[in-house]
């Protein structure tokens, strides 16, 4: 198996269990793909904003199958859909592209939660159901049954990394235990493994000496916990655990990032948090760059409170620069998840942005005709 030159098999750390039989399945789901050796785009969250999605495609020279005059490739780094106006249409357009080689698509969060069949904030476009939480999203194009399958289909297939000895490609965090994991699995269905791995953590949960102030908390708040209007406290049971969930699955923590108990709590995602997104990147100390989407970075130089989601991963890092501990990892989602805001008036037009990184080149295309150079690429920080 090509491991994009990473360690070699005896090197691999596993996590909780210690063993690399976690499954005894047939091989037939590929979590991790080689990147393409042409030139690449990699266009960042999209969250069913079609408009912006072809509006950038244009401006990078692609036409609706893909296909560049120059040879170029594409590849999306997670997160097609929810939030956005018209989610089937980005879905469509993508798998198009994907069928006929000219795209590679990784998993992000959201796509996972479709798989796993959770109602999510900004996910009713796909269950063709009315939810409350998602009247402030505006009107969502809503998938007819009859493709429903053929979306499933396509995300079931989603590799988790793409990359090569060159570039890395994730959807939030390369984490090398969790990336090591998935590469030593002989996986058929990446929703079997992700559930396999979560009956692993409900046994380490259960079996742990604060499992019983865990079941008190949640006694106490479980029914607030989905309330923005109730004022929860943090709970440090709740948090530990929450933490040790997301730390012990590889397919969490490579989907929706590295996550740490902290003192505080935050409203997000339709629940109340009890852990912070960490800087991961700021210990990523390997020579190969890392792209990722998942954080929401602020195109503005100043700060946007529509904006905000707790603390700012991005404090002290300039909107165009690369960040980390050796200055090689790119955030390359813009906001533009948040677009919403702009067409309901909460905030001006233009804040959010729907962007590529062109590949080597190191440039940043944006869905206005925008284009900028990155900076700070290979600088160690400090």
């Amino acid at each position: 198996m090509n491991m994009c030159n990473l360690v070699s098999i005896s090197e691999r750390i596993l996590l909780f269990t210690g063993s690399k039989n976690t499954m005894n399945l047939l091989h037939s789901y590929q979590p991790i793909v080689t990147l393409p050796s042409a030139s690449l785009d990699i266009i960042g969250d999209v969250h069913g904003e079609y408009e912006a999605l072809s509006l950038l495609l244009h401006y990078l020279g692609y036409d609706s199958l893909g296909r560049h005059a120059a040879g170029r490739k594409l590849v999306f780094i997670g997160d097609l859909c929810d939030r956005g106006p018209d989610s089937p249409a980005v879905v469509r357009l993508v798998q198009g592209m994907a069928n006929a080689g000219n795209a590679i698509c990784v998993l992000g969060n959201h796509e996972l939660n479709i798989l796993r069949g959770l109602r999510k904030d900004g996910n009713s476009w796909f269950w063709n159901e009315t939810a409350d939480g998602d009247v402030k999203f505006g009107k969502m194009r809503v998938l007819p049954m009859a493709e429903r399958q053929s979306v499933l289909d396509f995300f079931t297939n989603l590799p988790i990394v793409a990359c090569n000895s060159q570039l890395r490609v994730v959807h939030a965090a390369w984490h090398t235990p969790s990336f090591n994991e998935i590469g030593s699995q002989a996986l058929t269905s990446i929703v079997e493994y992700f559930d396999a791995r979560e009956r692993q953590t409900n046994d380490v949960i259960h079996s742990d000496s604060r499992f019983q102030y865990y079941v008190a908390e949640q006694k106490q708040w479980r029914v607030h916990i989905s309330d923005e209007a109730q004022a929860v406290p943090f709970l440090g049971a709740t948090a530990y655990m929450r933490e040790l969930r997301q730390m012990a699955n590889p397919i969490r923590v490579l989907t929706s990032g590295v996550e740490t108990a902290d003192s505080g709590t935050l409203f997000s995602g339709g629940e109340w948090r009890f852990v912070q997104r960490a800087r991961w990147w700021d210990s990523y100390t390997e020579a190969v760059p890392v792209l990722i989407g998942h954080y929401w970075r602020n195109p503005q130089d100043k700060p946007v409170s529509a904006l905000s989601r707790g603390r700012d991963l991005f404090a002290g890092v300039a909107p165009y620069d690369w960040h980390g501990a050796c200055g090689n990892v790119f955030c390359v989602d813009y906001c533009v998840g948040a677009r919403f805001l702009e067409r309901s008036g909460v905030m001006a037009q233009g804040q959010t942005r729907l962007a590529a990184m062109r590949w080597p080149e190191r440039t940043l295309m944006f869905d206005s005709g925008e284009q900028v150079a990155t900076g700070n690429f290979g600088r160690l920080a400090g």
